[in-house]
């Protein structure tokens, strides 16, 4: 499978605004925050396959990309379930539920970036 770095990036800012929307859907708020918010995601999925669309079209299309070594693509989601975890003690222990899958997508990530052998 060819790695299209634009459109994973437009999914998933789209998928972080579907976890904001179920955080306000907590909260409860009113059905027209829904809808605003949700036609907000429907429309960064649709840029996403858009994206997507115009990369493998394209003419110079670029798939290969240099991606980092090592444990160093596990920071963000470990940086990301460390903040939701501290939130926690805020905000409540829901946040354990975004928090912890986070913290073990990092784990995998740092394991498998250690079992990956560098380049020399």
């Amino acid at each position: 499978m060819k790695r299209h770095a634009a459109a994973v990036m437009v999914a998933g800012w789209g998928l972080l605004n579907g976890v904001l929307l179920a955080v306000l859907s907590v909260y409860g708020e009113a059905s027209l925050v829904y809808w605003l918010w949700g036609s907000v995601v429907a429309l960064l999925e649709l840029a996403a396959l858009l994206v997507l669309g115009s990369s493998e079209a394209g003419p110079e299309e670029h798939t290969r990309y240099r991606l980092p070594r090592g444990g160093a693509p596990a920071v963000l989601p470990a940086a990301a379930g460390i903040t939701l975890g501290v939130l926690s003690a805020v905000y409540g222990l829901w946040l354990l539920v975004v928090a912890v899958p986070l913290l073990g997508v990092a784990a995998a990530l740092a394991v498998r970036g250690a079992s990956t052998p560098g380049e020399g």
